[in-house]
């Protein structure tokens, strides 16, 4: 393991702030060769400029027009992956994270010791408005359909292996995300993972600060407070899951398990909470996370 070379692909959109701080932590990392290729979403700010003045030899691609999504930006660096380059894995990263020193290293040697693809795991919140820390959960067991309703982890914590990237870059190709409200890179891929058989190990430990500022996309839905359940509330109230579900069906063999779940998921009221009874144990890994999203769709009657 010690020496793997890592193709990090670190989507950027006005990052001026915490870029340069991000980068030289991901420099860092210890017992890997890191090899940072950027993705920048045609940043308004100074992002570029920074870019430019402190990191010189790092590869920078920019979007024009951009994508719109550090989603689709991420989706957009795996289509692109020359797999003659020198890489053995890959990782995710977000622009204004810090990462300990072993992030990397440590998520390379449980893919090998656990025979995983891709690997994930829990992250440190820090709260940047009272500089505390609380570790965000994620490694609950995986259960037989969670990945029809969530992701693995954020896809900052993932690191994957060099073939299961390939096979990635190939599925990809028919994936439509121009118009995929709320896309998720760190779900599709997860979702990519496990519905193709590949193994996943989700640790427990975090080797990421996880920053929250008023800026960050989704920092919001990670506090346990009042605007939170409003948030989830509202997600299940607008459908949120039924226009993922639209989606990633089109994936799906239509004579699959998986593909009959979101058929009646997506069928309407009855049907969806027949579908949420019969398979409850089996559709989320926080039985919290399930039990809130549960008593929701009781209440939503579309």
């Amino acid at each position: 393991m010690i020496g793997s070379r890592v193709k990090i692909l670190l989507a950027t959109f006005n990052g001026e702030k915490f870029i340069e701080e991000q980068i030289r932590s991901i420099l860092c990392q210890k017992d890997v060769i890191v090899d940072i290729f950027i993705s920048d979403d045609n940043s308004t700010d100074s992002t570029k400029k920074v870019l430019s003045k402190h990191f010189p030899e790092i590869n920078v691609s920019v979007n024009s027009p951009g994508t719109g999504s550090a989603g689709k930006n991420f989706i957009k660096m795996v289509s692109k992956l020359n797999f003659d380059e020198c890489f053995d894995y890959v990782a995710f990263s977000d622009q204004d994270d810090i990462w300990l020193p072993e992030k990397v290293s440590v998520g390379i040697n449980l893919i090998l010791s656990s025979e995983s693809e891709l690997y994930c795991s829990n992250l440190t919140k820090w709260d940047t408005a009272t500089n505390r820390f609380s570790i965000l959960k994620k490694d609950f067991p995986q259960k037989k359909f969670d990945y029809i309703f969530e992701g693995g982890s954020a896809g900052c914590t993932y690191v994957f292996t060099k073939e299961f990237a390939k096979k990635l870059q190939a599925f990809i190709k028919d994936v439509d995300c121009a118009n995929w409200k709320n896309f998720s890179h760190d779900w599709l891929v997860y979702f990519f993972a496990r519905s193709r058989k590949f193994k996943v190990v989700i640790d427990s430990n975090s080797y990421i600060h996880y920053r929250l500022h008023q800026e960050n996309v989704h920092g919001h839905l990670n506090k346990l407070s009042w605007n939170t359940l409003k948030e989830k509330s509202s997600q299940v109230f607008d459908g949120y899951y039924q226009k993922h579900i639209k989606n990633y069906i089109k994936y799906l063999n239509k004579d699959s398990e998986e593909y009959s779940i979101c058929k009646k998921f997506l069928k309407g009221y009855f049907s969806r909470n027949a579908i949420i009874l019969k398979y409850n144990t089996e559709l989320m890994r926080d039985s919290k996370k399930f039990l809130i999203f549960a008593i929701l769709n009781l209440l939503k009657f579309k």
